[in-house]
Order: C-alpha cells, then structure tokens, then sequence
C-alpha cells in the first residue's frame, strides 16, 4: 500500500537477557504517544577564536519510550525487572527489535538498560498510561 504511515500494526519484542532469554512481546502500547526514539546528536561542533567551526563524529546513547496502558501484560515483566534490580543491586541488559510493517523498517536496539519506569500506575479518573525509557549502546 504507497503511502502507508499506520503505527498500529507496529510490533515490538524484547529480550532481557538473564530473565528472560526468550523474551517477551510488548502489547497495549498508549494511544497518542506509543513509541519514541529521542533525538541522536550525530556531531560536536564548536568555533575557534579564529572563527572557523570544527566539528567531529560522537557515538551518542539511544534513548527509546515506551509508553503502555496499566493494563498491559507487558507490565508484569517490566515490574519483575525492577524488582530484580532493585533486589540484586544490579542492571540487567536488555535488546529490543521494533517492526514497522506499514514501511518494512526494523530496528533492533542493542545492549540496554532500563533507565525510568514505575511500578504503579498514576491514579485519576482512570489508571493512567506508564511511560518506561530504556538506553541502548546501539540501533541497526
């Protein structure tokens, strides 16, 4: 289909490696603001007192949210997480593969962690959605 741009067909799988080698995939994404990628910095530049710019290539941490509705059964595996970190002092690696079929890109975050998440989720009218970012060394 030409044109395509639809996010709802998106699928997500992610591997913690010493919990769950299998992994487990990621489901009740939040309507809105599902999945973001944050911005990569691809240089460092600054200016010379002669006022020319020099500019060089910096390797940049891959910032990934995730935001998912209170009840998604991803929830109960993110929580054990956080409690085996919590418990065992320790970060565990993640890697994560997204699948975008409506344009065929895959991308695969390797080598992460979990940087902030909650174990509960906001209490207003309803439960609101909880947003998890993770850090990643890579993306392909």
């Amino acid at each position: 289909m030409p044109n395509d741009v639809t996010s709802a067909n998106i699928a997500a799988h992610m591997t913690v490696r010493e919990l769950y080698p299998a992994g487990f995939p990621l489901q009740q994404f939040s309507m809105g603001n599902a999945i973001a990628q944050a911005d990569d910095t691809y240089a460092e530049t600054r200016m010379t007192l002669d006022g020319q710019m020099v500019a060089g290539f910096t390797p940049n941490i891959k910032t990934v949210t995730i935001v998912l509705e209170p009840s998604s059964p991803t929830i109960q595996y993110l929580n054990t997480l956080i409690k085996a970190e919590q418990t065992y002092r320790r970060k565990y690696r993640i890697d994560l593969t997204m699948t975008y079929p409506s344009t065929g890109m895959v991308r695969q975050y390797s080598n992460g962690v979990l940087k902030t998440g909650k174990l509960t989720p906001d209490a207003q009218n309803t439960l609101q959605p909880i947003s998890y970012t993770f850090d990643f060394e890579s993306v392909k």
